[in-house]
C-alpha cells in the first residue's frame, strides 16, 4: 500500500497521535512524490486552477501538487529570478510569445520521451502539438486557442444608442469606428470614456504592424519595426484621445505595464472597452455586472486584419523538475482528465483536445459561449500566425511600454520616443543573440 503525506498524516493524526508521526515521518514523508506548478492568474483562474489541483491529488495518493500562482506582471520577474537560480518549479505557463526564449536558454526541457507514456497527446489537435514544437522537439502542450478581443460594456455602449449589428460590426469595426464610437460613448456616459487608450498596448500594435505589411522580426531574428511605424501608431491614438475618447494621458500610464484585470477600464467601469485576449472574456465577466460584448481588435480602413489565432498558453516542464514523470503525468491529467477540464472550462481559451472540447459543450456559462461564439466569428479573418518571437522580445515589449508611457506623459516627443525605442529595440537584439 502506497502512504503519501497527506494520507498519512490524516491516518497517524487520527489513530495513533503525535507519538506515531514522530517515530515513523520520516519514512512515510519520503514517499511522497511532491511537484509544483506555477501560472500567472486572476481570481477565476486561480479558482479554477485550484480546483484543478484538489482533484489531481484526490486521484494520485503518490503525488502531491503545489500551486502557486500571481499576477502577468510579477509572474515573469520571479520566473527570472527562478531561472537565474535554479529553482524554477517543476510546471511552468508560458505563453506563444515568449516561450522560444526560454528554449534558448535550455530553461524548458523537451517532452518527446514522455509522449506515449506519462503524456497522452492522442487527442491533441495537430496544429496545437505543431505550435508547441520548436527545432522539431515538442516543448509545450497548449491549454486552449486565443486571440485578441475588444471587450465592451454593452450597457454604456447601449446608452449611446450602439449595440452590434446597429452601426457597429464587432468583426469589422477599424480604427476609425473605435474613434467615433468611443466618442460617442464617451458623451452618453457622464464621467467615463469610450475607450482604453492603447498608446502602450504592444498586443496592439503588434496588429497594427502585421496590418502595415511588416513582420516584426526577420529570419535573422533582427526587428523590423521602424520609427516612422511606431509614430504612426502614436499618433493615432494621441488623436483619438485629443476627441476624448480615452481618459487623459496621465490617467492611462500608469496603466501601460499589463496591470491587474481589476484595474482593466472596462471592468473598473472607467471605460467602455479594454483590449485583451479572448480567453480573458470569462474572468473579467465574472468581476462585472453589465454583460460584456466581443469584438476583434480594429481592422485597418482597408479591413486588413492583424489579429491571429494562436495557443493561449502552454504548460511546460522546466529543467529544474525534481520528478520529470510525476510533473508530466499532472501535465496531461491537465489536458485530459474530464474531472479536471470541466473545471477549467474555457478560462483559458478553446480547449486543443477534441474529446474536452466536445465534453464541454453542453455545460457552457453564458460567458463561456460568448467566447466559443467569438471564434466562430473571426473564422476565416484573421491573419496568419508569426514564428514565435526570439530571445529579448519580452525586453522590447517591456522598453515600449516605457517610452509609450513617457508619451502619455508628456514627458518626450513622439517622434524623439519613436526613434530611441527602435535604436533600443535593435541593441537588444543583437545583446540577445
Amino acid at each position: 500500500m502506497t502512504m503519501n503525506r497527506r494520507k498519512f498524516l490524516a491516518t497517524t493524526a487520527a489513530t495513533t497521535g503525535a507519538a506515531a508521526l514522530s517515530s515513523v515521518g520520516t519514512v512515510a514523508l519520503a514517499q511522497d512524490r511532491q511537484i509544483r506548478h506555477f501560472w500567472w492568474g486572476n481570481p477565476e483562474r486561480d479558482r479554477r486552477t485550484f480546483g484543478v489541483i484538489d482533484v489531481f491529488n484526490g486521484k494520485h495518493d503518490d503525488i502531491e501538487v503545489i500551486g502557486e500562482t500571481l499576477g502577468f506582471g510579477d509572474y515573469f520577474q520571479k520566473l527570472t529570478t527562478q531561472v537565474a537560480g535554479g529553482n524554477m518549479p517543476d510546471v511552468i505557463q508560458q505563453g506563444y510569445g515568449i516561450i522560444f526564449e526560454y528554449i534558448e536558454r535550455g530553461a524548458i526541457l523537451p517532452l518527446d520521451e514522455f509522449v506515449g507514456n506519462t503524456l497522452d497527446v492522442s487527442n491533441m489537435d495537430q496544429s496545437a502539438l505543431d505550435a508547441g514544437t520548436f527545432n522539431g522537439q515538442l516543448y509545450a502542450i497548449s491549454i486552449g486557442a486565443n486571440s485578441h478581443m475588444a471587450l465592451y460594456n454593452t450597457e454604456m455602449y447601449a446608452a449611446a444608442g450602439i449595440s452590434a449589428g446597429d452601426g457597429f460590426d464587432p468583426f469589422g469595426w477599424t480604427y476609425d469606428d473605435v474613434k467615433r464610437i468611443g466618442v460617442e460613448v464617451a458623451a452618453a456616459n457622464e464621467g467615463k470614456y469610450g475607450t482604453d487608450d492603447n498608446t502602450g498596448n504592444y498586443q496592439n500594435f503588434s496588429d497594427y504592424i502585421a496590418q502595415n505589411g511588416v513582420e516584426m522580426f526577420n529570419a535573422d531574428g533582427e526587428y523590423q519595426v521602424t520609427a516612422e511605424l511606431v509614430i504612426a501608431w502614436w499618433e493615432l491614438w494621441k488623436d483619438i484621445r485629443e476627441a476624448g475618447a480615452t481618459p487623459a494621458g496621465k490617467a492611462s500610464a500608469g496603466l501601460v505595464a499589463n496591470p491587474p484585470m481589476a484595474e482593466w477600464g472596462v471592468v473598473s467601469g472607467n471605460t467602455a472597452t479594454s483590449y485583451v485576449w479572448s480567453n480573458q472574456l470569462v474572468g473579467a465577466q465574472a468581476l462585472v455586472e453589465a454583460k460584456l460584448g466581443a469584438a476583434m481588435f480594429p481592422n485597418t480602413p482597408a479591413m486588413v486584419p492583424g489579429s491571429v489565432v494562436q495557443p493561449s498558453q502552454f504548460v511546460c516542464l522546466t529543467r529544474d523538475t525534481v520528478d520529470a514523470e510525476a510533473a508530466t503525468t499532472y501535465m496531461s491529467a491537465f489536458v485530459n482528465d474530464p474531472d479536471m477540464t470541466d473545471i477549467l472550462g474555457l478560462e483559458r481559451g478553446i480547449p486543443a483536445n477534441s474529446v474536452a472540447r466536445a465534453a464541454l459543450q453542453s455545460k457552457l456559462s453564458e460567458s463561456e459561449a460568448a467566447s466559443v461564439a467569438f471564434f466562430d466569428g473571426i473564422r476565416g479573418k484573421t491573419a496568419q500566425l508569426p514564428p514565435p518571437a526570439p530571445s529579448g522580445a519580452n525586453e522590447i515589449e517591456q522598453t515600449f511600454q516605457r517610452a509609450a508611457t513617457g508619451v502619455l506623459l508628456d514627458q518626450d516627443s513622439i517622434a524623439e520616443s519613436a526613434a530611441n525605442f527602435v535604436r533600443q529595440a535593435a541593441f537588444i537584439r543583437r545583446r540577445a543573440g
